[in-house]
């Protein structure tokens, strides 16, 4: 049974592959950013329905078809805290960047891809230039209308008024814009100390009923893909979600380019963008959303970014777009609060920070049956890691901890494979015996089974009840934030990515796959096999070797403990076997003689 589920993973990766390795196009290259100016701006005043031109520079255009620029200069605010820089611009009241100070890109000034013993430690703050950026061109903007009626607002220059603490520190942010028709917008954005979360209040007050818009767009963008030693593996990972309902929504960011947007209509509760490791996500908290959508797009890669990636990858990337639509105030103003969070898929962050918002669904914890068996896990992982403090130890724990209860039902299970491999020659003598009598066939087969205590199904059932923690162990390994750029021992600097030796030119030699490999035929030695067989399974070592190579090699390392243990007690289920047959009797025949 043992090989039936390596069969089943490996069919179910190579599936996996081939679905999220899809073909991207070229899109132009972005404009670039129009240089900050350094005025500030006055404060604005308060907002009212009707309220007068005259009370602040106004946003000429707001009611043609494309809003035009106003005659108020560029700006650009920073909110800082220990855990981020948030960079924003009055152009179009854009968040343009948001930039993770204890995070460090891969591919960064110092290039810790080719120099990871120069990484902070986990939790440090890492030096400027180095640090993981959302910078979307821009993250998130908000624009009126939605699907095919967005009235963008990305030309208009908002009046800005920023509120500081006693150190001089932005800690709410205010963008305000107006005409002489009486439409008015503001956005306010409020810092949340010591948290990813930042709150935002969105005003609008007299939308021309001329426009006929009834909704407006809160949408985020991916940010390019410069953060991970394996640029590959983040776009596989990149995608756009939502939470509509009780439905989770993930949507592939290079499966949606060159097609329509994906939308779902329903009481939206979140909706945003995510790579492997990161999230941008908008949830409402005052007031449903009416909807999501999801859309694709691609970004050319400026020369400074492709300098920082591997060679050989492509300058191109696919982009993803996630819009959570809300509803215009029926009275025509009004206000409705929300909660970004731009930061780390931290599942129990997210569950603790979010509450009932349900942002930890974001991260990818397996099937919804297996959740609940990928949080215990987890939590099992952190609490041995808070003992060892080295991950790669503690997947070895974990595998060791997870195989010890489970050996009971491995053990069963070797056990009724081994009886079933002794009792495959005699149960070939009683078919070909019976091969013309059915129901003599099936009585003989049966007594068989009885007679040395066999349960024919015993091999299957035991490996089935284990299936959901095979599976939780792979998504808890596979997407947990922890094993992020977290070292081993010796060469293996990174768990989440895969292990280098050395390079002969450009080909990687790692050494994990190779050992994980070799563990497998050492299982395989002791795995009760048909001899017709036998080649095939051996065969399919080397398909397992050529699928984990490039695979993170936390997972690699789980993997080959368990290729251990099970070799381990395959062996002890060998000096167990009694080696011996016991033959039954002939069944009765028509008339009841023995055969």
């Amino acid at each position: 049974m043992d090989r039936r589920t390596t069969l089943a993973l490996a069919l179910a990766l190579v599936v996996f592959a081939l679905f999220t390795a899809l073909q991207q196009k070229y899109a132009p290259k972005p404009k670039p950013r129009v240089p900050a100016d350094s005025t500030r701006a006055a404060a604005t005043a308060p907002l009212a329905p009707g309220a007068d031109s005259s009370s602040g520079p106004a946003a000429p255009g707001m009611s043609a078809t494309a809003p035009s620029t106003a005659a108020i200069p560029e700006k650009r605010s920073v909110i800082e805290t220990p855990f981020y820089r948030a960079e924003f611009s009055n152009r179009g009241a854009r968040l343009l960047s948001f930039e993770l100070k204890r995070y460090a890109a891969a591919h960064g000034a110092s290039q810790y891809g080719e120099y990871p013993g120069r990484r902070p430690r986990r939790g440090d703050e890492v030096p400027s230039g180095d640090r993981v950026m959302l910078g979307g061109e821009p993250t998130f903007g908000i624009d009126l209308g939605s699907a095919n009626a967005v009235r963008s607002l990305a030309e208009v220059t908002y009046e800005v008024a920023e509120s500081t603490d006693a150190a001089g520190a932005i800690r709410a942010l205010t963008f305000t814009t107006r005409d002489s028709s009486g439409l008015a917008l503001r956005q306010t954005w409020r810092v949340r100390p010591d948290s990813y979360m930042l709150d935002l209040e969105v005003e609008t007050y007299a939308i021309p009923a001329a426009w006929r818009l009834t909704d407006y767009s809160l949408t985020t963008r991916s940010w390019p893909l410069l953060t991970e030693d394996n640029p590959e593996n983040d776009l596989r990972s990149l995608r756009a979600v939502s939470l509509v309902g009780k439905d989770l929504h993930r949507d592939g960011a290079s499966g949606l380019v060159g097609k329509n947007p994906k939308i779902f209509d329903g009481v939206a509760h979140w909706a945003g963008v995510q790579s492997h490791y990161f999230l941008a996500l908008v949830a409402t908290t005052g007031g449903d959303g009416r909807g999501a959508s999801g859309a694709g797009v691609n970004r050319l890669l400026t020369e400074a970014q492709v300098a920082h990636l591997p060679k050989g990858t492509k300058p191109h990337q696919a982009v993803a777009v996630s819009n959570l639509v809300m509803p215009l105030p029926t009275s025509g103003a009004g206000v409705q609060r929300f909660v970004t969070y731009f930061g780390p898929a931290d599942y129990f962050a997210l569950a603790k920070e979010g509450g009932p918002l349900q942002l930890e669904r974001a991260v990818d914890m397996g099937w919804n049956w297996i959740v609940p068996v990928s949080k215990l896990l987890l939590q099992l992982l952190k609490a041995i890691d808070s003992v060892v403090h080295n991950f790669g130890w503690t997947i070895l724990i974990l595998a060791t901890l997870v195989r010890v209860a489970l050996h009971p039902l491995n053990m069963a299970s070797m056990k009724s494979m081994r009886a079933m491999q002794r009792l495959q020659p005699e149960i070939e003598r009683i078919r070909e015996k019976y091969k013309n009598d059915p129901a003599a066939l099936n009585t003989a087969t049966m007594a068989l089974y009885k007679d040395n205590s066999v349960n024919p199904a015993g091999g299957c059932l035991p490996m089935i009840m284990q299936m959901p923690l095979f599976f939780a162990m792979y998504a808890v390994i596979f997407n947990v934030i922890d094993l992020r750029q977290a070292p081993f021992i010796g060469w293996i600097h990174d768990l989440s990515a895969p292990d280098r030796l050395f390079a002969i030119g450009s080909f990687d030699v790692r050494l994990l796959p190779l050992i994980m490999a070799a563990t497998g035929f050492l299982s395989q030695v002791f795995t009760p096999t048909d001899p017709k067989q036998a080649p095939t399974m051996y065969m399919m070592n080397f398909v397992m070797l050529f699928i984990f190579y490039p695979m993170p090699s936390g997972l690699v390392i789980y993997w080959t403990v368990m290729n251990l243990l099970t070799a381990l007690q395959q062996w002890l289920a060998l000096r167990g076997d009694p080696g011996t047959v016991v033959v039954t009797a002939a069944p009765a025949g028509k008339g009841g003689k023995q055969r």
